[in-house]
């Protein structure tokens, strides 16, 4: 019995580690992105810095979306450690 509780807690605990690693990734990207963004401020032209922003939006969504993934199959297998531990 403690012992299935300690692996039901062990797998909660790797999902809110998950989570927390999610959300930086988040941040992480949009962080990038603003920071491609402010660089494409500089002297460019308006077709240029809408073509810089909208890359910077691709990569960022492509890295959010990245990290969506890994935390998602994480999620998944401490859902499965917490079955396997029933």
């Amino acid at each position: 019995m403690v012992s299935e509780n300690a692996k039901k807690a062990k797998a909660d605990v790797k999902k809110g580690m998950a989570d927390i690693g999610n959300k930086m990734a988040h941040a992480k990207a949009d962080a990038k992105a603003d920071v491609e963004k402010v660089k494409a401020n500089f002297g460019h032209s308006v077709a240029e810095k809408k073509e810089a922003y909208a890359k910077a939006d691709i990569k960022a969504n492509a890295s959010k979306a990245k990290a969506d993934v890994k935390n998602r199959i994480t999620h998944l297998k401490a859902d499965a450690e917490k079955t396997k531990a029933d």
